[in-house]
C-alpha cells in the first residue's frame, strides 16, 4: 500500500483532471446547446443553467487549475486555495441538490457535482494525512525537529 507521501506527489492529477472536465463541460453546452436539457428541468429555463457559467469559471474551474498548480509545486497556499475549492464545490452541489428536489430534474448535473464533491473531500482527506494509510505511516514523515 502507499504511504500518504505518495499519494501527495500525484495528488494534483484530480484538480487538473476535474479543471479539464469543467473546460470540456463548458464546451459541450456552448457548442451542442441539445446538451443543456440533460442538466435541466421542464421547469427550468436554459438560462438558469447558463448563469453559472461566472462562478464555474471562476472558482471551479480556475480553482481547480490553480489548486493543481499549487499542489504539483508543494506551494503552501495550496491547502488554503483546496478548502476554498471545496467549500464552493459543497456550496453548488448543496444548491444543485436543492434545485433538483424542487424541479423534479436536472438530476445528472446534480450526481456530477457531488461525485466533485466527494472527490475533493477525499483530496483534502489525503493532504492532511488522515486517509490512505495507517496513522505510523503519515507520522514517519512528519519532522521530529522540536528545537
Amino acid at each position: 500500500m502507499k504511504s500518504g507521501l505518495e499519494w501527495k506527489n500525484w495528488l494534483f492529477l484530480y484538480p487538473l483532471l476535474q479543471g479539464v472536465g469543467g473546460v470540456g463541460w463548458w464546451c459541450l453546452l456552448l457548442a451542442v446547446p441539445e446538451s443543456r436539457s440533460l442538466f435541466l428541468s421542464e421547469a427550468l429555463p436554459e438560462r438558469v443553467l447558463l448563469t453559472f457559467w461566472l462562478p464555474d469559471g471562476v472558482v471551479f474551474v480556475g480553482g481547480s487549475f490553480v489548486l493543481a498548480y499549487g499542489l504539483w509545486r508543494q506551494h503552501c497556499w495550496a491547502g488554503p486555495v483546496m478548502y476554498f475549492l471545496t467549500g464552493g464545490i459543497a456550496y453548488v452541489s448543496l444548491y444543485c441538490l436543492s434545485l433538483s428536489l424542487a424541479t423534479q430534474g436536472g438530476w445528472l448535473g446534480t450526481g456530477l457535482m457531488l461525485v466533485c464533491l466527494g472527490l475533493m473531500m477525499l483530496v483534502c482527506l489525503i493532504y492532511t494525512g488522515r486517509c490512505c494509510g495507517k496513522a505510523g505511516d503519515v507520522q514517519d514523515h512528519v519532522s521530529t525537529d522540536a528545537g
